[in-house]
């Protein structure tokens, strides 16, 4: 795989602030292959000293705050919970799948190479509520003109959550003690390996259409 390496890449980061987000930021900020790195997000990063820049909303529109302004690529880390909006269908739509197309719509045409966080088993046709909206979200971003477009489906993520409960570490715990036997696809994915091959993908020169799943992110990850 070739990779720009005469250039500095100016990065946009959606959903900077969440867990997968916040480890892409860490990584960028620290990575000499780009030169800008921009959070679209209602917060900024909690980060006084960073360079990092803020897009934020407009008038409480946090579509209308993406600037006419050109950047390489895009990692998208947006992602809600059924719990985190109260069982709110529609919010939690608006989160995964509205402001993801919104931010496709804003960077189609332009050259971006657009890396999203989606899920194992995203289908618009599929039955379960969160799978579909996952399968409507890509689906409509294979509508739009990228110069790439990375699709990622992770297993669960291995990572320390702000709200994760009892339930949810016990769970993670068995499941990284029986990972082994697992099927590869359903391993649990480490935050920050999951973080390395979002950046490779973002400034990867190859063209078209990929979808990564377990295997190939820890490939990316290398």
């Amino acid at each position: 795989m070739d990779y720009f390496s005469s250039m500095k890449c100016s990065l946009l980061v959606a959903g900077a602030t969440g867990l997968v987000g916040s480890a892409v930021v860490d990584l960028a900020l620290t990575d000499a292959r780009f030169g800008r790195v921009i959070n679209w997000a209602r917060r900024p990063v909690p980060q006084p000293s960073s360079p990092i820049e803020h897009w934020g909303p407009v008038n409480g529109d946090l579509s209308a705050g993406l600037r006419p302004e050109q950047v390489d690529a895009v990692i998208c880390c947006l992602g809600t919970t059924i719990r985190a909006v109260k069982g709110d269908k529609k919010a939690f739509m608006h989160v995964d799948k509205d402001l993801v197309l919104d931010l496709g719509r804003w960077a189609s045409g332009k050259g971006v190479r657009f890396c999203v966080v989606s899920a194992m088993g995203a289908n618009p046709r599929s039955m379960i509520f969160y799978n579909r909206v996952k399968g409507e979200m890509e689906a409509g971003l294979r509508k739009l003109d990228f110069a790439a477009l990375h699709l990622f489906h992770p297993s669960i993520l291995d990572g320390a959550r702000k709200d994760e409960r009892t339930g949810e570490r016990l769970g993670l715990a068995v499941m990284r003690a029986i990972a082994p036997i697992l099927p590869a696809a359903s391993r649990p994915m480490p935050i920050n390996t999951l973080a390395k091959a979002l950046i490779e993908a973002a400034i990867s020169d190859v063209r078209g259409t990929h979808v990564h799943t377990y295997r190939e992110i820890l490939e990316l990850a290398r």
